[in-house]
């Protein structure tokens, strides 16, 4: 045998799975994975999504991101898995909003989130704050937040706890609703 076949018969060994995958198209492990199924009443879902919404100017409002995504067209609604919500203040400031699930209807007036909400509000002086509650309806458009529940917010040296809370991200205001309870502690 002549040393330019042996090399050709090599390169094909060598190159034919590789040509073989890009052939397919998808990995070994991706055909390997189960198709998902809907659930009932689902039209479509999307993994891994990702949305952002921008003002008339062109500048980042709003992203909403979730690894899980389910519509329910009957309900005029989605559910969302761990998602996680960002609002981007006029004013350079970030609040970031996490929960275990969510609700977002069709219209995307509100979102509303449950299961260990968290909500970090970062003013662009590098004042954080935190708010943590169980349940928590939004309006990412008018960055508004209430809630009913009992509610703790961590600022610096400072926590509340209180039941209900209603929320401006934007015009950087509370109002703690009932059961007010404060600690204010000193550095020294």
């Amino acid at each position: 045998m002549s040393t330019a076949r042996t090399r050709l018969i090599i390169a094909a060994l060598l190159l034919g799975p590789v040509l073989l995958y890009w052939g397919l198209g998808i990995a070994p492990s991706e055909r390997s994975r189960p198709p998902q199924a809907l659930q009932q009443g689902e039209d479509y879902f999307a993994t891994d999504t990702r949305t952002r919404v921008f003002d008339d100017q062109g500048m980042l409002e709003q992203t909403f991101s979730t690894p899980r995504l389910d519509h329910y067209p009957d309900r005029a609604e989605s559910e969302l898995t761990t998602p996680e919500i960002i609002l981007y203040g006029t004013d350079g400031s970030v609040t970031t909003t996490t929960a275990k699930h969510g609700t977002l209807p069709d219209d995307r007036i509100k979102a509303l989130l449950s299961g260990d909400v968290r909500v970090k509000d970062s003013t662009s002086s590098g004042v954080v704050t935190l708010v943590l509650t169980e349940t928590l309806t939004l309006y990412p458009d008018t960055k508004l937040a209430e809630t009913d529940e009992p509610v703790t917010i961590l600022s610096d040296n400072v926590r509340y706890d209180a039941t209900g809370m209603t929320a401006s991200f934007e015009n950087k205001t509370l109002k703690l609703l009932s059961n007010v309870q404060g600690l204010h502690e000193n550095e020294d």
